[in-house]
């Protein structure tokens, strides 16, 4: 009898590891750049109202950058990124494409310390007033990505070193997203330094820079001396809870598929939705 109960446990212990594995291996993998908008489309987020899919394998990565050289080794499938930098990736590898249809719709813009609506006040003053300035920072950074953002030779911005008596603007980031901010050496470049120098040029005061963890960005605002976020961030009601959010410097941003060239799952897709329910049906 116990060898019986034995036996029967075995096989079912066997059974629930087959089922479980069975289950993993129903799944696509996909990588996204921790903490982003992308990461939260794919899980789930009741904020955002992102359902999320039971059929994806979401694995998170440091950049896109990262991201794609593991889709092209083979080890996940597609990549979910911000279209932007998506776009500048795919013109920097001949070998993957962008599948271009808006997964989500979002705009970019500052987040702000609550306690500070006087500087909320002038960045959105900048933003205003520096509408030609800030086009000319985009072309700028129209080449760059994760790929080639270390061989950038144009203007770089070297962080003052912190001083609680000193009157200072002091940035929270992530230096992994280019074009919006990157590290070249000891110094920060992108689209969003450079926003960030007109507004401390129009506040006359020098620009301390906090670069870490993306998921720490938004939540470290209004501790250490830290003013405001400048970090690709996607204006969120979950966000605006923590911070205040600039009017948007960046409309319409959205995020895509990265897949490789020769993928022609979704080559039958006409919209959003054909490649949302596409999305849906990856095993």
């Amino acid at each position: 009898m116990k060898k019986t109960l034995s036996l029967v446990l075995a096989l079912l212990m066997m059974c629930i590891a087959f089922a479980s594995c069975a289950e993993k291996e129903t799944k696509v993998a996909i990588g996204v750049q921790s903490g982003t908008t992308g990461e939260s489309f794919l899980k789930g987020d009741a904020d955002w109202g992102f359902e999320g899919f039971a059929n994806v394998d979401t694995k998170a990565y440091d950049n896109a950058g990262l991201a794609v050289e593991d889709m092209k080794n083979g080890n996940i499938k597609y990549v979910v990124i911000d279209a932007a930098v998506g776009k500048e990736l795919a013109s920097k590898n001949k070998d993957i494409k962008v599948i271009d249809y808006a997964l989500t719709k979002e705009d970019f813009g500052f987040g702000i310390d609550k306690a500070q609506p006087e500087l909320l006040n002038t960045v959105n003053k900048v933003l205003a007033e520096k509408k030609d300035e800030i086009a000319n920072i985009y072309k700028k950074f129209s080449e760059v990505n994760d790929d080639n953002a270390a061989d950038w030779k144009g203007e770089t911005l070297k962080s003052a070193e912190y001083d609680a008596n000193k009157d200072q603007l002091v940035i929270a980031t992530n230096a992994a997203f280019a074009p919006y901010e990157f590290v070249v050496g000891n110094e920060f470049a992108g689209i969003d330094i450079e926003i960030v120098k007109l507004i401390a040029d129009e506040l006359d005061m020098e620009v301390v820079i906090n670069d870490m963890a993306f998921e720490s960005v938004v939540t470290s605002i209004g501790k250490n001396g830290i003013d405001m976020a400048a970090s690709g961030l996607t204006i969120s009601p979950a966000r605006a809870k923590i911070v205040n959010f600039s009017n948007p410097y960046e409309e319409g941003s959205y995020q895509v598929i990265l897949a490789m060239k020769d993928d022609a799952t979704f080559d039958g897709c006409k919209s959003a939705e054909d490649a949302l329910a596409k999305l849906k049906e990856l095993k």
